[in-house]
């Protein structure tokens, strides 16, 4: 795709257990990808606490000891990837769902991970999928599609790079999760438990694997509701939280869709994070493992996880996160940097975010990420 192009895609000797491994499962903080990572490693404190369940964990992660041993050692001797003492991640949540055919996926959930590896701090921060790009003339959620086209072997490169100049953050590794993805990892942790703050109705969320040439409305929709309370969700329910966007009140913006999608990771991360749920199904840590490994590790590999894990266990006691949220000029004119457009006809017609200022953006971007 060139720019003005407006047209859009169709297509690492282990220190003591019990205080490096409680602190490498807080590091990865509540990201999508560092919440599986965190318990897939959970095999060598079930190993510690009993041989047999160690071999169960070995078994369901299709492990070696040699081969886990390695993994390991070769994390805890290597630094980690960062600068200025930040480990930048841009992860991508696409919907590569079967309703979209034969179609490039869209993103659903952009969202920036800043890592301090030298106090601790974690900070997240969701792009809104509206948030429209000048200089290709799209919305961002639509770049990992055009990505196809100019790095068909790697297409997150692509979004990557725009974000990059748009934030004017490095990025140091770019994971994509899919819906799919998504649901099967809170499925093979038996669920999570979400707090819904304010509950809504969505009248017109899609429904799975339906023809979206039709134009039956109840073929291609249903009404989903979400009550105000403690919710125990499976993936299906959960993407629906997540994805939810049509309902006729401030649940349906996009921002609060990025508020949900942090909870989201939130609660998986709390999931993932009960040792004893974990030390007692050694086949679901192995089975997370082995999850990682067949999804994430060419685009974030375990050493570098637990590479990034050593390097911050000296601030084991002070790790933080803190989840952070770009706001619109007319919510917050102090500290908003997003705009909608009166005259949708420049932006193709569609819904969109921009930036009126895009220096300012910048500032604000980095001063969430890297606690300025």
């Amino acid at each position: 795709m060139q720019k003005d192009d407006q047209e859009q895609p169709t297509t690492e000797k282990l220190p003591p257990p019990m205080t490096f491994w409680p602190m490498f499962f807080k590091t990865a903080a509540l990201s999508l990808v560092f919440a599986s990572a965190m318990l897939l490693i959970t095999g060598l404190i079930v190993g510690l606490w009993g041989y047999g369940q160690f071999n169960q964990f070995l078994r369901e992660a299709g492990l070696t000891k040699q081969e886990f041993s390695e993994t390991i050692n070769t994390g805890l001797q290597q630094e980690p990837e960062a600068t200025n003492h930040y480990k930048n991640i841009l992860l991508l949540g696409t919907d590569s769902t079967a309703e979209r055919g034969e179609a490039p996926p869209l993103t659903d959930t952009m969202m920036l991970l800043a890592i301090n590896t030298d106090h601790g701090t974690i900070n997240t921060l969701p792009l809104p999928r509206d948030l429209w790009n000048e200089d290709y003339q799209t919305k961002i959620n639509a770049l990992y599609a055009y990505g196809y086209e100019r790095y068909p072997d790697r297409p997150e490169q692509f979004a990557e790079e725009v974000v990059e100049t748009m934030t004017a953050v490095e990025i140091h590794h770019t994971v994509t999760l899919s819906l799919a993805q998504l649901e099967d990892l809170i499925d093979l942790v038996d669920g999570i438990t979400v707090e819904v703050e304010q509950g809504f109705t969505d009248p017109l969320f899609p429904r799975s694997g339906v023809d979206i040439s039709s134009n039956n409305q109840e073929e291609l929709y249903e009404t989903v509701t979400f009550e105000e309370g403690e919710q125990t969700m499976s993936g299906e329910t959960a993407l629906k939280y997540i994805r939810s966007r049509h309902s006729e009140d401030e649940q349906g913006h996009d921002l609060a869709r990025g508020l949900r999608q942090q909870q989201v990771i939130s609660a998986l991360f709390a999931k993932l994070m009960d040792y004893k749920f974990m030390i007692t199904h050694p086949e679901v840590a192995g089975e997370l493992y082995r999850f990682y490994e067949d999804n994430f590790a060419a685009q974030l590999p375990l050493t570098e996880l637990i590479s990034t894990a050593k390097t911050l266990l000296p601030h084991r006691r002070n790790l933080a996160f803190e989840s952070h949220q770009l706001t619109d000029v007319d919510d917050d004119p102090e500290e908003g940097v997003l705009d909608n457009p009166p005259r949708l006809a420049t932006y193709q017609y569609q819904w969109v975010y921009v930036i009126d200022d895009e220096e300012r953006f910048q500032e604000v971007v980095q001063s969430k990420l890297f606690d300025r």
